[in-house]
This record gives C-alpha cells, sequence and structure tokens, in this order.
C-alpha cells in the first residue's frame, strides 16, 4: 500500500512538471527572427493638424501613410497610436505608434525573447521598446521622424503709438521668434533676425524724412527649430510718414556712434554693404550678429555661390552663409556645419558620412542619386524618399530596375558569389555575361561546373544556389553541398544513384562501363534481386 502511494505521488510531480514546461520550448525548433526592420512613413501635416486615423495606413507598400515590413517571415497586423490622434501636430512634433507583427508562419519562424535598438531598425523613424507576446507576436513602439513644416506668419503688423514703435501679433502656432526688416519706399533700412518678442523700436534707424513700412515673419528660434521648420512668409504694415522735424539723430542704434549718417547694413539699389563708424566699409569675410558674410573687394556683400581660398560657399539672399544641407537649382548639396568637421561652410564632394548615412557628392557639390561608380567599383545611392533616406548610399540588397543586386557593407557593388544569411547567390561578374552585378536564376556554369539558382519564390528563396535533390523541366539532379551538379554515381541515405553526363538523375536499365544496372522508378539502384527475369547481384550489376 505504501508503494502505491508513493507512484501515485510521484507521478502527480512528474504531470505538474511536464505542465510547466512553456509551450514556446515546444517550437525550440522554430527559426529564431534575430532583427527585425520597419518601414515608417507620415505624410507632411498642416501645423495644429491631428494625427490621421490608423485604418489610413498601409501595411504592404511604402507610400503615403505606411507602416510595413519587406520580409517573408514576419508582417505587420496591427497599429495603435500611443500618442492621441486628437492631439494637435507641432513643427518637430514625433508622434509615437505601436506596431504588431506577427510570423507569417508560426511553426517555421519565432520570435526570440528580447529585442533592442540593435536589432530593431525603424526606417523612417526611431525605435523606443519593444515586447513579446507568445513566440509568434511582437510589439515595437517607435516614434516617427520629426514633422516638418512651414510657420504661420505674424497677424496684424502696425505701428504704435510712439514714432517707430513696430508692433505685430503672433500667428497661431507661432514659433516666438521673427525677422524684421525696416524700410524707406522701396529701399531696406535695418534688418533684424531672430528676434524673440513681437515689437521693436526702429526710430534710431529713422534718420531721414520719408515713409516707413516694415515687414515681419516668423523664423525658427532655435537649431532644432531650425531642422524642421521653414520661415512663414512676410507680413507687411501700412506706411508711416516721417517728416523733416521728426527725423532721429541716430541715438540708439545698435552697435554706432550717436550720428545722422547711416551706418551699419547700407543698400544701394540692389546691393547691400556693411559701413563702420570711421566711414569705412567692411571687405571680405565678416561675422555680424553670429552669422557670416563675405563682401567682395569694392564693400558690396556677396549672394549666392562664391569661392574662397580654394573652397566654394554659399550665401543666402540675405547674404548670411548657409551650412548643412541647402537645395540650389533642384540639387542637394552640403555645407560644413561647424569647424570642427572641416572649414566651416565649405562645400562638400567626394564621400561624407552625414548623421550615419554616407552620400556622394559630384566634383560641383551637389548630391549623386542612382548608380555612381567610385574608384573603379559601382555604389548606388537612394534616388528619392520612397526608397529610403534619398542620397544615402546602399548596402545589402536592393532591386533596381527590376534587378537585384548585393551592396556590401562599404556600399560597393558585389559581382560573383557571394554569401548572405548563409545563402550562396550569383551576381554577374561583368557586363559581358548579362547586367553587371545584377543576381543570377536558374542554369549557371562556373568554372567548368554547373550550378541551380532558384528562379522563384514558389521554389525557395529567389537566386539561392540549391542543394540535395532537385527536379527541373522533369528531370531530378543531384547538387553536392558546395552546390555543385553531381554527374557519375551518388551516393545518398545509403542509396545508389547514377546521373548521366547531363546532370540527370537515369530510371530503368542503363549500361555504364560495360555493365548493366537497373534503376528503380525513385532513382535507387536494384541490387540483389530478379528485374524482369534477370538476376542482379549485391553490386547491382546484372549477371547471366
Amino acid at each position: 500500500m505504501k508503494y502505491f502511494k508513493r507512484l501515485v505521488a510521484w507521478a502527480s510531480v512528474i504531470a505538474a512538471l511536464w505542465i510547466s514546461i512553456p509551450f514556446e520550448s515546444l517550437a525550440a525548433s522554430s527559426k529564431t527572427i534575430s532583427s527585425v526592420t520597419i518601414y515608417v512613413g507620415l505624410e507632411d501635416l498642416e501645423e495644429g493638424k491631428t494625427l490621421p486615423s490608423e485604418v489610413s495606413f498601409k501595411t504592404m507598400e511604402r507610400s503615403g501613410n505606411y507602416v510595413c515590413s519587406n520580409d517573408s517571415r514576419y508582417e505587420v497586423t496591427d497599429l495603435d497610436w500611443i500618442t492621441s490622434d486628437n492631439k494637435e501636430m507641432m513643427i518637430g512634433s514625433k508622434p509615437k505608434m505601436k506596431v504588431t507583427l506577427r510570423a507569417i508562419d508560426s511553426d517555421v519562424y519565432a520570435f526570440k525573447g528580447g529585442y533592442s535598438s540593435g536589432n530593431v531598425s525603424i526606417k523612417g523613424g526611431d525605435y523606443v521598446t519593444s515586447s513579446r507576446s507568445k513566440a509568434d507576436t511582437l510589439y515595437v513602439t517607435f516614434t516617427f521622424n520629426p514633422l516638418k513644416g512651414t510657420y504661420n506668419p505674424p497677424e496684424n503688423a502696425y505701428w504704435g503709438d510712439a514714432i517707430g514703435d513696430a508692433e505685430w501679433s503672433e500667428g497661431e502656432y507661432s514659433s516666438g521668434a521673427y525677422d524684421v526688416y525696416l524700410y524707406r519706399g522701396s529701399t531696406i533700412i535695418k534688418k533684424i533676425e531672430c528676434l524673440k518678442k513681437t515689437s521693436y523700436d526702429f526710430y534710431p534707424y529713422m534718420t531721414k524724412a520719408g515713409n516707413y513700412s516694415f515687414k515681419v515673419r516668423t523664423t525658427p528660434g532655435t537649431e532644432t527649430e531650425k531642422k524642421y521648420g521653414k520661415k512663414s512668409g512676410w507680413t507687411e504694415s501700412d506706411e508711416a510718414d516721417l517728416t523733416e522735424e521728426n527725423v532721429s539723430d541716430g541715438s540708439g542704434q545698435e552697435g554706432s556712434w550717436n550720428s545722422n549718417s547711416e551706418v551699419g547694413w547700407i543698400r544701394n539699389g540692389n546691393t547691400w554693404y556693411y559701413k563702420y563708424p570711421d566711414g569705412t566699409y567692411q571687405k571680405s569675410w565678416a561675422n555680424i550678429n553670429n552669422k557670416w558674410y563675405m563682401f567682395n573687394s569694392s564693400g558690396m556683400m556677396v549672394t549666392g555661390w562664391n569661392q574662397s581660398n580654394g573652397h566654394w560657399y554659399y550665401f543666402n539672399s540675405n547674404g548670411a552663409m548657409e551650412t548643412g544641407w541647402i537645395v540650389s537649382g533642384n540639387k542637394w548639396y552640403y555645407l560644413n556645419p561647424s569647424s570642427n568637421i572641416g572649414v566651416e561652410g565649405a562645400m562638400h564632394t567626394g564621400w561624407s558620412q552625414i548623421n550615419g548615412n554616407w552620400y556622394y557628392f559630384n566634383t560641383n557639390g551637389s548630391m549623386a542619386t542612382g548608380w555612381v561608380m567610385s574608384n573603379n567599383k559601382w555604389y548606388y545611392l537612394n534616388p528619392s524618399a520612397t526608397t529610403g533616406v534619398e542620397g544615402a548610399m546602399a548596402t545589402g540588397w536592393r532591386q533596381v530596375n527590376g534587378n537585384w543586386y548585393f551592396f556590401n557593407a562599404n556600399g560597393s557593388m558585389a559581382t560573383g558569389w557571394v554569401i548572405s544569411n548563409n545563402r550562396w547567390y550569383y551576381l554577374n561578374p561583368s557586363s559581358t555575361t548579362g547586367v553587371e552585378g545584377a543576381m543570377v536564376t536558374g542554369w549557371i556554369v562556373s568554372g567548368n561546373t554547373w550550378y541551380y539558382l532558384n528562379p522563384s519564390i514558389e521554389t525557395g528563396v529567389v537566386g539561392a544556389m540549391h542543394t540535395g535533390w532537385r527536379q527541373i523541366n522533369g528531370n531530378w539532379y543531384y547538387f553536392n553541398n558546395n552546390g555543385s551538379m553531381a554527374i557519375g554515381w551518388i551516393f545518398y541515405n545509403n542509396k545508389w544513384y547514377y546521373t548521366d553526363s547531363a546532370g540527370a538523375m537515369q530510371l530503368g536499365w542503363r549500361q555504364i562501363n560495360g555493365n548493366w544496372y537497373y534503376f528503380n522508378n525513385d532513382g535507387t539502384m536494384a541490387a540483389n534481386t530478379i528485374i524482369n527475369g534477370f538476376l542482379i547481384n549485391e553490386n547491382g550489376v546484372w549477371y547471366k
């Protein structure tokens, strides 16, 4: 009786342990999805607008609003805003969303226990966090790239009670920073940039009688706002007539002495100069109000492209030297943003790494897109934002004009045999064998040896080199572990097979080296048997 009770107790313990085993362990043979890539995109929003509904997002293609993958192992199934979809978006806002990924075939693939920014790539946003629910479901939280837009212009530009007192009301969703220009007739008298208040006393600059007006626009006020926000249009005031007896004596001008003469910025027709109190004019480089300007030997402020000491620089319509990314003539250029990485403001040429991406700039400084030959190697740079970061160098697999190419970690286009994700592929080594670098499918001969590369997704991973048995156009072939097509005798799973000189598996009676053999319908050699009355020995040879 005691023995029986102990037996029952042990059985209960074993059953409890069996029940406690996580079901995921039963799927231990599944292939782990070690890394995840998600492509996200959000159409431009006007400032103050709310986020689009989750149902408006595409999960199968990268256009408009989209959150999708480009992987045969998992797919996007659900989207949920974490940022309230009733919240009004501002320039620079980074809306947050949670995406649900599910393994397409949970019997084959499974998500691992933990992910981080190192193995979750968000193309078009930033990774935040992730969590797994069962082996086939992964939740990923991310933020979209900051929203870009143009600021709303100020409202109600008007003259205050005191002479020269310019005032305005900030527009809706304003940055709180403004450019304000004073005019006498059509001549600009004074420029005030990035002013962080809604009024300015222009009277010290109203040293001549005439009709005065001012223009004001909203401008980015911080370095972060400059990355995503554009200056608004101008708001103009009415004219104010200033008589001779009310003109200013110049007292209170920034950086000048009490004088009736104009100093600082002076305009003559369409040309700007910078005049000092001693009557001289600035020539060559000058840093004015924390901005760099260039003046030629005649003292005229330059705009547009100009070369100095072997470097090219770009000066905007206000004369200030630009840095970072600019568009000129519908082409992108990059100008050194600081002296820490080279000559500040100097135009880049050749290869440059910017914010983690590599770009190539032609000898004229324009950013290259598409195919580029550099040091006798081909590279591919994203032609538009729809295929990734525009101009960024491609790595890994990329489909271009219907052909698949593989780009090494340094961006150079691979040719010949390459291995990717433990599979071998073959890329045309030169234009004499097809499109150079393009992935080959189907039969190929390399070094007098035949190989077979999967021609379509229905037969496996496209382009991957085949090994083992494969039926092609009705014939069976055997490919060795190195992918080469076998010819002649093959010993496989303790069975003998025979393929002819073209690699096709043989069936029925075949004479080989003077001996007759018989091969069954599955290609295996018959042995120790009688076929159609003919005796076949243990070596498969028919003997009389």
